[in-house]
């Protein structure tokens, strides 16, 4: 199986959903983790190219801790997602056909972050589009994705769908996450996430750890 994981910028999915990306991988499945930014805007101060390479660096540590592929770029501007519009939508259809998912993971649209909600718009429409064959522009065979999970960043989903158990695999999430040290230094975002983790427990009885996710079906 071929899993998709989408985000903003770098760190995003690692936070969201890097101990279900670390199972999956595990369990032998593909792990594509997609960025539409290269965060270059995440670093005052400093310039946005230095930064930019700095956070695709630490991108691919993540991932190769996680067990993932290499990190892909749409290297779309940083904090300026809400502006995209279907020039983002295409580029995520295309990643779709060309990556063939079995399950995507991307930000849920209630993220109180502007890039995080006009991600999670694109992408869930991007999906619909790529399974159909209206849409020649975006390349390749159609392909249906089967399941897409909303993972939480900023903002905590309200009522959770689901809930993956990843006790296991906090360990290495908390490792991918700390590879983003331009970030980290900022907020303690391994603290963050595994403590609304630790909570997040509750909705799976025996587990120490796990991710929420919602639910999206695409309009078709």
């Amino acid at each position: 199986m071929h899993v998709l994981a989408i985000g903003a910028h770098p760190d995003d999915p690692e936070i969201g959903c890097g101990g279900s990306l670390a199972l999956h991988a595990a369990a032998g499945d593909r792990v594509t983790v997609l960025y539409a930014t290269a965060g270059e805007a995440g670093a005052l101060g400093v310039p946005e190219d230095e930064t930019a390479a700095r956070r695709r660096a630490e991108a691919a540590g993540a991932c190769a801790v996680l067990g993932a592929e290499a990190p892909v770029f749409l290297d779309f501007p940083d904090g300026r997602l809400a502006y995209a519009g279907y020039t983002l939508v295409a580029a995520l259809g295309r990643a779709v056909r060309e990556v063939r998912p079995a399950i995507v993971y991307v930000h849920h649209p209630g993220d109180a972050h502007p890039d995080h909600a006009a991600l999670a718009a694109a992408a869930i429409d991007a999906v619909r589009r790529a399974g159909t064959p209206h849409f020649p522009d975006l390349g390749e065979t159609p392909h249906l994705v089967g399941e897409i999970r909303l993972y939480e960043v900023w903002t905590p989903l309200s009522e959770p769908a689901t809930a993956t158990d990843i006790t296991g695999f906090a360990g290495k999430k908390g490792e991918a996450i700390r590879c983003h040290a331009s970030q980290c230094r900022v907020h303690a975002y391994d603290e963050i996430a595994l403590g609304l983790n630790r909570y997040r427990s509750l909705l799976v009885p025996g587990s120490r750890y796990a991710e929420a996710f919602g639910a999206a079906r695409p309009r078709w």
